[in-house]
């Protein structure tokens, strides 16, 4: 699934809305209104970012779209509810390193959430889906 960069006119800006608001991806398992956080950038800078990691490794956005469609049909299959707003750190060094995390809090203790993470990465794993450049794992809630 890794390709030369093409921009895809919409896929880039409808990639970001959908990594900002949880619901529009993970439909019932996420809460109407939840907005995603973003690390180090501003959401209206999300998308350059994003073309950034996509140049630095020659892909389409096809492929990050892909994995996060994978990480909301696993999350309703398995009817996983989201705890909160996941966040998104996106790293660029120029030249050396690009990379997008995507972090989702489930509805269960850290342990629990490790074994579902570990499952998840397993399935891309076993299709050849994961390229290490753009990454969704779940995590779990804090004890309060």
């Amino acid at each position: 699934m890794t390709r030369t960069t093409s921009d895809e006119g919409t896929g880039i800006e409808d990639l970001s809305r959908a990594l900002r608001f949880p619901s529009t991806i993970f439909g019932a398992m996420a809460d109407d209104g939840l907005e995603a956080r973003c690390e180090d950038a501003d959401w209206h800078e999300v998308p350059n970012e994003l073309r950034r990691v996509l140049a630095h490794h020659g892909a389409s956005v096809d492929y990050m779209r892909l994995i996060l469609k994978r990480a909301a049909r696993f999350v309703r299959r398995h009817s996983l509810r989201l705890a909160g707003p996941p966040w998104l750190d996106i790293t660029c060094v120029e030249d050396v390193a690009a990379g997008a995390m995507y972090v989702v809090p489930l509805d269960m203790s850290p342990k629990r959430s490790l074994a579902w993470d570990e499952r998840f990465l397993s399935r891309l794993a076993d299709q050849d889906l994961l390229k290490g450049f753009f990454m969704v794992s779940f995590c779990g809630r804090s004890a309060a």
